[in-house]
């Protein structure tokens, strides 16, 4: 949203009839500005980043350890209701929830809880009316997002369930080698091997499709939030023009000496009278909705909503760490 803002002053200045030391000066604030402002998220998403790296896998060493000292303290009955092999996978899959819960995935849930709550604001704050409009078509791109993390996840949990398996009959058919060649099941050890990487192959197809329909789905309505923003923010700024038009006026002359001058009909070529908020100067008000405004909010509840639609996977992963710290 903070780009978006720069972005629409950008604009402005280059919708200025005037050209000259003023319009330069502005560039260059606005550049300024935005080389400040790609600092600032450098130095924020790599310390956020890292901060919540490093705590999650601190915190997940710290349940390791925990987790294995407890299991070495209980009486040896425990053991007969527990079985001793599958605790070392146990301890393993457990922390490495709550790790992700509390590592990347928060830090990614937190930028984008940031980024739609802030995007959303902004667009309200620069264009209320327009951002009711685009609000009721942002549900769509808020689907859009989070069926595509959602396609995305829900594949690779089923290729690497198909892998594991597959890795398991390997492993079968390798350590009773001499078994199977005696019984001569060699064939059809091969066919369970085949399938379990057939389930893999269907499973990375059905991602393929899914990641596909949702990242169309995920920019035609970006497109379609543009289309309905630029007609509407079209419509107000031609209303705003005409509502403050005045033709007993020119064309304020801001880099000169004052005063007005006769503007030049694009049409007939004749110098005519007549000015409005965009070029009436100090004696006319300033323009109440302008083009860089309706860049700002048009792309400001756009990211908002796809920052809002992208929360699944945080949530997700926070509630897997839940479970997971309650069996630990």
């Amino acid at each position: 949203p903070g780009m978006m803002i720069l972005f629409g002053d950008l604009m402005d200045v280059i919708g200025l009839e005037t050209a000259g030391a003023a319009m330069e000066k502005m560039f260059n604030d606005i550049a300024i500005k935005m080389i400040a402002l790609g600092g600032i998220c450098f130095v924020a998403a790599w310390v956020g980043e890292a901060g919540f790296k490093v705590s999650g896998l601190r915190q997940s060493a710290m349940w390791r350890k925990t987790y294995l000292s407890a299991i070495l303290r209980q009486d040896i009955g425990w053991f007969d209701t527990n079985n001793p092999g599958e605790l070392s996978s146990k301890i393993a899959e457990s922390t490495q929830l709550i790790e992700e819960g509390i590592g990347t995935k928060l830090s990614l849930g937190s930028r984008m809880l940031m980024q739609g709550v802030v995007g959303m604001a902004v667009a309200f704050y620069y264009a209320w009316d327009m951002s009711l409009v685009l609000l009721a078509i942002s549900p769509l791109s808020m689907f859009g997002a989070w069926f595509f993390s959602h396609s995305a996840s829900t594949a690779s949990a089923e290729t690497a369930k198909a892998y594991a398996k597959a890795g398991g009959t390997a492993s079968e058919s390798l350590s009773e080698l001499r078994t199977i060649a005696a019984l001569g099941a060699e064939n059809m050890q091969a066919e369970k091997y085949g399938s379990s990487l057939n389930q893999a192959k269907d499973a990375g197809i059905r991602k393929s499709y899914r990641c596909g329909f949702a990242n169309g789905l995920l920019f035609s309505t970006g497109n379609l939030m543009a289309a309905a923003g630029f007609l509407f923010g079209a419509w107000k700024i031609k209303k705003v023009l005409n509502d403050t038009y005045n033709a007993d006026l020119g064309v304020w002359d801001a880099d000169g000496e004052g005063g007005f001058t006769p503007r030049l009909d694009l049409v007939t070529g004749m110098q005519e009278m007549g000015a409005n908020c965009r070029n009436g100067g100090i004696y006319i008000p300033t323009c109440s909705f302008s083009g860089g405004n309706l860049m700002i909010a048009m792309f400001a509840i756009e990211i908002g909503a796809q920052g809002l639609g992208q929360l699944g996977p945080a949530l997700t992963a926070l509630a897997k760490a839940r479970r997971a710290a309650m069996k630990v």
